[in-house]
């Protein structure tokens, strides 16, 4: 056993992640330059949201929905 401090939980791991992913983007967004999906390594990520189409019937996002 080490005097150090313990491994971080999942749940600390998530909340770093998402600490970061939070301050790039709100980085970009203040800055206004850059894109910060590309940044985080989320271009394709970028790219099924564009072509994104709503599974779920009745979501109100459906083609002919106003």
């Amino acid at each position: 056993m080490t005097a150090d401090k313990p491994d971080p939980t999942t749940a600390e791991k998530v909340m770093a992640a998402m600490d970061e992913f939070m301050a790039t983007v709100l980085r970009h967004l203040r800055t206004g330059q850059g894109a910060p999906l590309e940044e985080l390594g989320l271009e394709k990520s970028r790219d099924e949201l564009q072509h994104w189409r709503p599974d779920i019937p009745g979501s109100g996002t459906e083609p002919g929905q106003t």
